[in-house]
């Protein structure tokens, strides 16, 4: 399933996909020319994105963190950033979307929505819909993609974002109670989990150890790890890790502050600690990083201005 510019050479599929500004991704197997057979392929979501899969017909099966999760027709599925995605051998015609976490944390802020379930790292959301209801979303998506097929031009990021921002609209206001999916393997765990996360959301900014929220939750390190490594597939070190960095990104993204005032935002001891942190992660520096995705790169305002 090819879902990133990193894998899209990747042969598990046989379908479209399509890639604007490395922010906005499409791929699906509707046009009946490939085999809807998917071949078992792992993806890493880390902090970068955002995945939306609808699946038509069939069946499409995934680990998402520690979380076998089994897909029907008319099951729709919204990966927040910096979970692992497994991708098992499977046979269905769907559509994606895998979109910059950014981008939709702005769109999220536009549509007025607060709950942090839809938005927040480490997350899943699994709805099972009407068909009635299936077909509505594939005809938003294929508006998106013939947006994506056309040439490029000056206002077409907001065009695209346009779109993405319907398709939500549409998945959030269909979605009833009973339309979620539950996957809870343990409820201590669940809840565990789910008290670090709003412990890591209050303090990640200044704390990152394992051991500051092992303390906080009353539990012993490894018994934290355990934890999260059940609902992730990420060890505790690494899962804090991906969660600062996925704020870290926010932060140079919105360009409201230089480097130098985001690393004492996060508490860094200086500077260059934090350049050799956000890159020792990521592969880029902080300052590359900005200057290819911040909110002033953005394509439609740079050609707007160009021609005013």
């Amino acid at each position: 399933m090819i879902l990133t510019d990193e894998n899209i050479t990747n042969e598990s599929f046989n379908g479209y996909h399509s890639s604007f500004e490395k922010k906005y991704h499409i791929c699906d197997n509707l046009d009946g020319k490939g085999e809807s057979t998917i071949f078992s392929v792992k993806e890493f979501n880390y902090s970068e994105h955002v995945y939306i899969v609808v699946v038509l017909r069939g069946s499409l099966n995934l680990v998402v963190g520690g979380t076998d999760v089994h897909m029907k027709s008319n099951d729709f599925l919204l990966v927040t950033p910096c979970l692992q995605i497994t991708i098992k051998e499977s046979r269905c015609l769907f559509f994606t979307y895998c979109t910059k976490a950014y981008v939709m944390s702005e769109i999220y802020k536009h549509m007025g929505i607060c709950d942090k379930n839809y938005f927040h790292a480490f997350k899943f959301k699994h709805a099972h819909f009407t068909p009635e209801k299936t077909n509505i979303l594939l005809d938003c998506y294929m508006r998106s993609k013939k947006e994506h097929m056309r040439e490029d031009y000056p206002m077409k990021e907001y065009t695209l974002r346009a779109y993405l921002t319907a398709l939500l609209a549409k998945i959030f206001s269909f979605a009833q109670k009973e339309d979620w999916q539950i996957h809870v393997k343990n409820t201590r765990y669940y809840e565990l989990f789910n008290l670090f996360l709003d412990k890591l959301n209050q303090n990640y900014k200044k704390e990152r150890s394992v051991q500051y929220y092992a303390n906080a939750m009353n539990i012993a390190p490894k018994y934290l790890s355990a934890v999260i490594c059940s609902y992730t597939g990420l060890t505790a070190s690494q899962a804090i890790d991906r969660y600062v960095i996925f704020a870290i990104k926010q932060s140079l993204y919105s360009n409201e502050h230089n480097i130098k005032t985001i690393s004492k935002e996060f508490h860094f001891p200086n500077q260059s600690f934090f350049g050799r942190y956000f890159k020792r992660i990521t592969g880029v520096s902080p300052h590359d990083y900005m200057k290819s995705h911040n909110l002033k790169s953005i394509n439609f305002n740079q050609d707007c201005n160009k021609e005013g």
